[in-house]
């Protein structure tokens, strides 16, 4: 068994935090693609990530872990290894810690090597194989699921599919040229920061947020772990409606599921599942839901919905 390899070091400057003062979902991805390409390029694939590449890597779906508020100012850095190898895919694991080596939060990805000229999976050079062999890899217990599981199975819906149950629009919009990897499709973090854009639109599932008294008093709620499921690339210039609702609810999280489809054809880009909570602001830690709070959760609840 090898070890993990320093693939990222930096900090998480203030305009990459959100209105909870802490590192905003989406750019824990940007920072983990710059650590998914240095791994690559440290394993022998130097060009996979130009613009004038042959082949590069995608992901097809990760699962996430918040462990350690990261927040303005904080240094941070991220070791990644090598968790399985297929003919022509990958299993990633990025363990991102704080300076002093706390935990901050862990990404275990599959990613697929990809012709950019057909955009088809076609199998790792054999050198690539022996160079990546170093850096293989146990899971540590930290990055494992918590509520969530891997052998989750995405429905991959339609937006009718979606219609006919109870869960919102709650997003609207078109995918941009600077939101695209050099695959040519919408990167994770682009998709993970259209569900940040939609957060204060998700009152089924924190219905808290209607209350100004709550929001007042130094109140919100924060994602906890999140599984990702990236369907069919999406492109810049595709347009998108976003779908969120309520999958179960109890004192100390609530189970959210959202959706972006393909306005054009229907078909579904993105699925995700993500077991959130209440969070106070100013003592920064997770808040138990009263029996009242649960009880107006469980109203919300949409029956048949599925990741």
């Amino acid at each position: 068994m090898g070890g993990f390899l320093k693939t990222w070091a930096g900090e998480c400057s203030a305009w990459e935090c959100d209105g909870l003062g802490h590192l905003n979902m989406r750019h824990y991805m940007t920072k983990v693609m710059q650590a998914r390409q240095m791994f690559f390029i440290r394993a022998g694939l130097h060009e996979a990530f130009k613009s004038n590449a042959f082949s590069s890597v995608r992901v097809t779906d990760f699962h996430i872990k918040y462990l350690g508020e990261a927040r303005p100012d904080n240094p941070l850095f991220i070791e990644t290894g090598l968790l399985s190898l297929g003919e022509e895919t990958a299993r990633l694991c990025h363990m991102m810690y704080h300076g002093d080596g706390r935990i901050a939060a862990t990404v275990v990805e599959n990613v697929e090597h990809i012709s950019l000229r057909t955009k088809q999976a076609f199998p790792w050079p054999k050198r690539f194989e022996a160079a990546i062999t170093p850096f293989k890899v146990e899971a540590p217990q930290p990055s494992k699921p918590r509520n969530l599981s891997y052998d989750t199975i995405p429905s991959k819906p339609r937006e009718t599919d979606i219609k006919k149950l109870t869960a919102k629009h709650i997003g609207s919009g078109v995918f941009q040229p600077f939101e695209i990897g050099v695959d040519g499709g919408v990167t994770p973090q682009a998709f993970m920061g259209r569900t940040t854009e939609t957060i204060s639109h998700m009152s089924d599932g924190y219905p808290e947020f209607l209350d100004t008294d709550y929001l007042a008093s130094g109140k919100s709620g924060a994602l906890l772990e999140a599984q990702i499921f990236i369907h069919r690339p999406a492109e810049a210039g595709d347009a998108y409606h976003f779908y969120s609702g309520l999958k179960a609810g109890n004192a100390y999280t609530r189970q959210l599921v959202h959706h972006i489809f393909d306005v054009v054809t229907g078909e579904c880009f993105f699925s995700m599942i993500g077991d959130g909570c209440l969070f106070d602001l100013k003592a920064r830690k997770l808040i138990k839901a009263s029996d009242a709070q649960v009880a107006a959760l469980q109203t919300n609840v949409v029956e048949g919905l599925r990741v």
